[in-house]
């Protein structure tokens, strides 16, 4: 199944070149994100809400698989105009609504595009094991910083937890993490004050 055929996890629209590459965490209340995705359609806007597989029973009790999101009240929008042009289209969503903004500051938090990439990539909802967890979570979870090297996600940095005899590499971003087994080997250590990869 790619992107396009899953148009509640990733929407895409037209996107304006002369605008640098950001994106918005928006926070939702009362498990309205699905309703706020429509909202960014209508108006053309390209947004992501991770989404993950769950099993449902329906009236004459046959089981299915469908599309729910991994938690209520989080999505990310690209960011393609003006700070002032997308707070005010956002307002004139009739739906109760925060962005993430920076501690100290006020200021909206943006996330680099090559970051939601990233994220967007380790959420496919096709991956088996893979667990979900607030930041607050994935940050108490002790491990190594660590830069992939194998694999279809060489090139991430995160966390290397372990459990037992069983490794998991941990991507967070703002509001939520992703945690997902791999092989010890598929990564190395970053030293302390190494430049990271990408900045």
């Amino acid at each position: 199944m790619t992107e396009k055929e899953r148009p509640s996890i990733l929407h895409s629209a037209e996107v304006k070149l002369d605008v640098p590459p950001v994106w918005y965490a928006v926070r939702t209340f009362n498990c309205q994100e699905l309703r706020l995705g429509e909202f960014l359609t209508e108006n053309r806007k390209e947004y992501f809400i991770p989404m993950t597989y769950a099993e449902k029973r329906n009236r004459e009790g046959h089981v299915r698989r469908v599309l729910v999101p991994v938690v209520h009240n989080l999505l990310f929008v690209r960011k393609d105009e003006p700070q002032r042009q997308m707070l005010r289209l956002l307002s004139e969503c009739n739906l109760p609504l925060n962005i993430f903004r920076k501690e100290g500051t006020g200021e909206c938090y943006e996330i680099p595009d090559s970051q939601m990439l990233e994220f967007r990539s380790l959420c496919d909802p096709n991956f088996k094991d893979t667990l979900f967890m607030t930041r607050e979570e994935a940050d108490a979870k002790p491990g190594k910083l660590v830069e992939v090297i194998h694999g279809p996600f060489a090139g991430m940095t995160g966390k290397l937890h372990r459990v037992r005899n069983n490794f998991y590499f941990i991507k967070t971003l703002v509001g939520i993490g992703v945690m997902l087994r791999i092989s010890r080997w598929y990564c190395r250590v970053v030293e302390e004050g190494e430049k990271k990869l990408g900045e």
